[in-house]
């Protein structure tokens, strides 16, 4: 995704109405891979300010979301990745927040209709190369009932390969047992 695509796609979430109750938007950028840390300067928003967390600043920017400033709307770029929800003095404020992401995992998975948690973006993560094929993605957002963990997304992938190897006259490996590997194959 481009910066001029993410900058009009981040002015119109801020231009939405505001739901009932609320003065203010906060959306959480959120980028574990740091894709976009470097770009972060050629985002200008009509309508928000941005803070980028550092590790070391979330203390201050809970002081400035919660007690300074109750009426500007934020943009919170976060790189960082809690191992633990203590770790993150920022929870409270991301739950009444909106989420951003502008990954290829989190724009694959939107268009598949998955559930955005970090088990389920690992398991996309596992199986990037399958997920490349569009059709494969088409795939998954068509089914009667889309995968809601990441079990359940490793089954069908699992199904989906294992019916395009059956159409193909090919094999697949069954079990191991020892040095052999057994095998099914379809005729």
């Amino acid at each position: 995704m481009d910066t001029d695509k993410i900058i009009q796609d981040l002015n119109r979430r801020f231009a939405a109405p505001l739901p009932e109750f609320y003065q203010r938007r906060i959306i959480f950028w959120y980028d574990e891979d740091k894709e976009f840390q470097d770009k972060l300067d050629e985002v200008v928003l009509e309508n928000a300010k941005v803070i980028a967390l550092t590790g070391n600043n979330a203390f201050s920017v809970k002081k400035l979301l919660s007690v300074d400033d109750l009426t500007t709307n934020y943009l919170v770029y976060s790189p960082c990745v809690y191992n633990r929800p203590d770790d993150n003095w920022l929870l409270d404020v991301e739950l009444y927040s909106e989420e951003f992401r502008a990954d290829l995992i989190s724009i694959w998975m939107d268009e598949m209709g998955l559930i955005s948690n970090p088990a389920m973006r690992k398991q996309v993560k596992n199986y990037r190369a399958y997920f490349n094929a569009k059709d494969r993605r088409l795939k998954v957002s068509t089914q009667n009932k889309v995968p809601e963990t990441p079990a359940q997304l490793h089954m069908a992938v699992i199904s989906w390969k294992a019916e395009g190897i059956s159409k193909s006259g090919g094999s697949i490996p069954i079990y191991r047992r020892k040095s052999k590997v057994m095998r099914l194959s379809f005729i």
